[in-house]
């Protein structure tokens, strides 16, 4: 029997609600750009829009600023007195009350990797109510078969989803068919998959974000022993760099190998104008952070060309970027307009192991020089990040890492992250190659340890942790003490005893002194370690052998 459309009472834009559903790892504080576009172009089509995200809510687990700060990544601070923020602790039980109270009609979900299942136990939880849904994100981009595994999920968008989300919301509001709607998948009520082609790349200075739905307290962010107002900026989307821990190189692939455009691209200078200034006017913050992956992956004219732009907002700002785009005369201009803080990703310090696995080409004399040379004299602080628990990894090669840690001047901060194997990632497709990783495995808020289980040499899961827990300690303090430092890499009752003198050390000597604001003082350049700069780097790190690079050099990477 054929429908007749006729019958269908459609409901008015104005009265078609749609719930946007932020599934967040805890504390994540960071307003999500995609939330923030989505909400925009919503609202600007004329629905109906509110939110509902997991930001402030209790996991299983310890809280995740709790244990960036029991790894020395972040300065302590106590998120409701310093951020005023109030932890919740019925997720599903808040969820279930927010859809019953607004009653949606569409669900739209952002949601990382991290935070799949997260979105897929929400959808469990009201999955009665029939409410037509859609999610989106790199990990339905990268394993849209994988997500049609779970029984909750119907209907997912692949690639960017500024175009996809009101032409989904239309189609669920006039009872359309999905078939035509590109960037989806859809199952059907026979338990069909469909695939529709992908949709084309959108142009990112169409559309401003619009932060709006989020509470006052998700604007706060710790910084340099200080709380500032941040607003999120998007200036740069994509990055032009390969590395193997990063599904960006995957996107570009993806996007040239389904003909939708170029993925790297850069908003103008005068509409990045427009948009600051009606983030000043809306929101009035105290800093700005710029998400790109590598801020100064730019022409240098274009660098001077935003420089000039800035000059009138007058608010300091944050970046990340690698040290091979830094030069004296852009650090001196950006300090000059504001810059208050940068962030480089180090990664690893065996030369080997990050030219021909991470592919990296940047020498460890290089990094050293351009650190010590050039961003230790600008007067801009900045912190370092490295990874540490890559498949084929080995504690000579997180030594390697340490030792050349310890000979980069001026840093303030220092983030240890274990490597997490991200669906898109050339190292991913490693570790499932050789059987270190189960192929099927999704990463979780709840991946506070490593996943990968490798064989000797290479590290376990306890030997991650325990070095990922002490990483910090062995960059601060002399080589003497390094024997009762590896100690404590053990978990165990006599372990942590040392490991918490230690970290108390290091929190009081390293990470008590608050940032300097008056951003015209010179920070002078001080070696990482507490000793003579001799103890710092051994110049000839451990080269791996050919049996470990046929092992990790492969078509995969």
């Amino acid at each position: 029997m054929k429908t007749n459309k006729k019958l269908i009472k459609l409901k008015p834009k104005t009265k078609f609600r749609v719930l946007i559903v932020y599934p967040n790892l805890p504390l994540m504080l960071v307003p999500s750009i995609a939330v923030g576009l989505f909400t925009r172009i919503l609202k600007a089509n004329g629905y109906v829009v509110e939110l509902f995200e997991t930001t402030h809510y209790l996991s299983d687990e310890v809280l995740s600023s709790e244990k960036r700060q029991e790894m020395l990544n972040w300065r302590d601070f106590d998120v409701s007195e310093d951020l005023g923020i109030e932890i919740k602790k019925d997720m599903m039980g808040d969820f279930r009350k927010k859809v019953l109270s607004f009653k949606p009609d569409f669900l739209v979900f952002s949601a990382v990797e991290d935070a799949f299942l997260q979105a897929v136990k929400l959808l469990g939880h009201i999955r009665e109510l029939e409410i037509p849904h859609i999610i989106g994100g790199v990990f339905p981009t990268f394993a849209p078969d994988q997500c049609f595994q779970y029984p909750e999920v119907n209907f997912i968008g692949l690639g960017e989803g500024e175009n996809v989300i009101v032409e989904a919301a239309e189609a669920v509001r006039k009872n359309d068919s999905l078939h035509n709607i590109m960037g989806t998948w859809f199952r059907d009520k026979k338990g069909k998959i469909h695939k529709n082609p992908k949709d084309p790349l959108v142009d990112i200075n169409k559309f401003t974000p619009d932060f709006s739905l989020f509470e006052e307290s998700r604007f706060y962010r710790p910084m340099g022993g200080r709380v500032f107002k941040m607003i999120p900026v998007e200036t740069f989307r994509g990055c032009p760099f390969s590395c193997t821990y990063c599904n960006s190189p995957s996107q570009r692939t993806f996007s040239k190998e389904n003909g939708i455009g170029n993925f790297l691209r850069r908003k103008t200078i005068k509409n990045l104008r427009e948009e600051l200034k009606s983030y000043q006017k809306i929101y009035d913050p105290q800093f700005f952070y710029f998400v790109d992956d590598v801020f100064l992956a730019r022409p240098r004219d274009e660098i001077f060309e935003f420089c000039d732009m800035y000059e009138e907002f007058g608010l300091p700002f944050w970046f990340n970027t690698r040290s091979e785009n830094c030069e004296t005369d852009t650090l001196e201009r950006l300090r000059e307009v504001g810059c208050y803080r940068i962030s480089f990703g180090i990664e690893c310090g065996n030369e080997q192991f990050r030219q021909k696995v991470l592919r990296r080409k940047i020498t460890n004399s290089e990094i050293i020089r351009r650190f010590n040379e050039i961003i230790a004299e600008s007067g801009i602080a900045f912190s370092l990040n490295v990874i540490i628990g890559m498949p084929g990894e080995t504690r000579e090669l997180v030594m390697d890492t340490v030792d050349l840690i310890r000979s980069i001047k001026g840093y303030d901060a220092l983030t240890v992250s274990i490597f997490t194997p991200y669906h898109g990632t050339a190292l991913r497709d490693v570790a499932v190659r050789n059987r270190w990783l189960e192929k099927d495995s999704i990463t979780t808020h709840t991946t506070s340890q490593s996943m990968l289980d490798m064989p000797k040499p290479y590290l376990n899961v306890e030997e991650i942790d325990g070095l990922a827990a002490t990483f910090p300690l062995y960059t601060y303090f002399p080589k003497s003490e390094w024997g009762e430092i590896r100690r404590a890499e053990h978990g165990d009752a006599e372990g942590l005893k040392i490991r918490s003198k230690y970290s108390k050390i290091y929190k009081e000597e390293f990470l008590g002194e608050h940032q300097d604001t008056n951003l015209g003082i010179k920070i002078e350049g001080t070696t990482g370690c507490r000793t003579n700069p001799k103890d710092a780097f051994r110049i000839s790190p451990k080269r791996l052998d050919l049996e470990m690079i046929e092992l990790l050099t492969t078509k995969t990477i």
